[in-house]
């Protein structure tokens, strides 16, 4: 099945979408393709070098060899049968879009400055200053000089918090239209401890293109999120403004995620249940995704992580997690776990 929807789909990402960091480049999420594209500061070019083309061959001849299905919820669900709106067929790609690549999504992801420090995605708390602040700054310029032409879609951020990087904040308050004359949408993606009224009414020169946000969270309780897998986040504040956030008249698509680990597995369905609350009424899209931690070298050991990786069949409690994945495996609700054993599947 997975080989004969490869070949008839063709995901979207690399032919429309870069994410970029401080020393890397990539044609999706770096967790779901990890092949780095950059070759120079001109970030045009390293989306059209022999690399990124081979990447691109890749998804059309439906190998789809430098993606992880492990890790991407879209290519998961497709091979297990199951087409998300990421992927376009086959036979409708030569007259779409896509048949002339060109980066109209971006990922700003270069400055991992935040206001907490989760232990899954960090060792020590980020705040860019001086020399590292300049750099932002001056990434921030290359991207406009060199591909702000084709952007539609702008997404803040991809490695800290927007509303905690000094660099990101003044974007989006001297937002420059004329060097990104075909952007539509600005999507946020942060932990909303500081996303307050007073921050949002600071930034009115982009309130038109934020249209959509994703809030990740990680937790259900109070004492979880602050001591366990959110420090330095404050659970009433983050109540607080998910209310004010969800009444923003111009956000139209809301996403809640959920980084499953051991520390926090048991309260998924408490997460699906809070989030269903917040919404009721509110007359928006939303979506609750559920995803696998990754090692992005936060743990100090490989043992620390594996503490933590609770949906490998390997950890003693693999089927505690299988029976709470049952639990909220339900309408509205994606995850990146579709891989795991027939038999196991089952049970979900």
């Amino acid at each position: 099945m997975s080989k004969e929807l490869r070949e008839k789909y063709v995901c979207m990402f690399p032919f429309s979408y870069s994410e970029i960091s401080e020393n890397h480049q990539w044609l999706c999420c770096p967790s779901w393709l990890k092949e780095d594209i950059k070759e120079s500061e001109d970030y045009g070019k390293n989306w059209y070098s022999d690399k990124s083309n081979k990447i691109r061959e890749s998804i059309l001849d439906g190998s789809y060899k430098y993606c992880d299905a492990k890790q991407c919820p879209y290519l998961s669900e497709l091979d297990n049968g199951r087409v998300s709106n990421k992927f376009i067929p086959k036979v409708d790609f030569e007259n779409s879009r896509l048949a002339n690549p060109a980066p109209r999504t971006i990922t700003f992801g270069w400055d991992p400055s935040c206001n907490l420090q989760c232990p899954s995605c960090r060792l020590d708390f980020v705040n860019y200053k001086g020399s590292q602040r300049e750099k932002v700054d001056t990434t921030i310029d290359n991207v406009s000089e060199t591909i702000g032409q084709y952007i539609e879609n702008i997404t803040l951020c991809g490695a800290g918090d927007p509303f905690f990087s000094k660099s990101y904040v003044n974007f989006m308050k001297n937002f420059d239209k004329t060097k990104f004359p075909k952007l539509q949408k600005i999507h946020i993606h942060t932990n909303a401890n500081l996303w307050t009224p007073k921050l949002w009414n600071q930034i009115k020169k982009v309130h038109k293109y934020i249209t959509s946000c994703e809030i990740s969270i990680d937790a259900a309780t109070k004492n979880t999120y602050e001591n366990k897998v959110r420090l330095r986040g404050d659970w009433d504040l983050l109540q607080s403004n998910l209310e004010f956030i969800s009444s923003i008249p111009t956000i139209q698509v809301m996403r809640f995620s959920f980084v499953v680990q051991q520390m926090n597995y048991k309260e998924m369905r408490l997460f699906y249940e809070m989030i269903t609350k917040l919404m009721k009424g509110k007359n928006k899209k939303y979506e609750i995704y559920f995803n696998a931690i990754t090692d992005w070298g936060a743990y100090p050991t490989k043992e620390l992580f594996k503490k933590e990786e609770v949906h490998n069949p390997s950890h003693p409690e693999y089927l505690d997690f299988v029976k709470e994945l049952k639990k909220v495996s339900k309408a509205g609700v994606i995850h990146n776990f579709h891989h795991i054993d027939t038999l196991e599947r089952s049970l979900i």
